[in-house]
C-alpha cells in the first residue's frame, strides 16, 4: 500500500509594500566603460602594470583591468567589418 502524494506547499504571499515589489525587477548587465580608470581625478596615481617584453604577458594584480580596458578600447576604435583581430591592419593596431 502506498500513501497518496502530498500536494506542493502554497506560494508565499506577495509583499504588502510597493518598495519590495520594485526589487523584483530583473537586473540586466550593462556595458562596462571602466570609468574608474578613464575618469580618474587629476593628480591620482595611475595603476602600474608590468609587461614582460619577451613574452608580452602581464604579470601583475592589475592584469584583469588592463585586459578589460584594452577590450573596451578595441571595440570603440575598430570597425565592425573585421571578423577577428588578425584582420585589422597593423597600422590601425599601432594607433590604438
Amino acid at each position: 500500500m502506498s500513501s497518496p502524494l502530498a500536494s506542493p506547499p502554497p506560494p508565499p504571499p506577495p509583499p504588502s509594500d510597493a518598495s519590495a515589489s520594485s526589487s523584483t525587477v530583473k537586473r540586466t548587465r550593462k556595458a562596462s566603460r571602466l570609468q574608474s580608470l578613464s575618469t580618474r581625478p587629476p593628480g591620482a596615481d595611475r595603476p602600474v602594470v608590468h609587461v614582460d617584453p619577451t613574452t608580452g604577458k602581464v604579470d601583475d594584480p592589475h592584469r584583469k583591468k588592463l585586459r578589460t580596458y584594452l577590450g573596451i578600447v578595441a571595440r570603440d576604435k575598430v570597425d565592425v567589418m573585421y571578423e577577428n583581430w588578425k584582420e585589422v591592419p597593423t597600422a590601425h593596431k599601432d594607433l590604438i
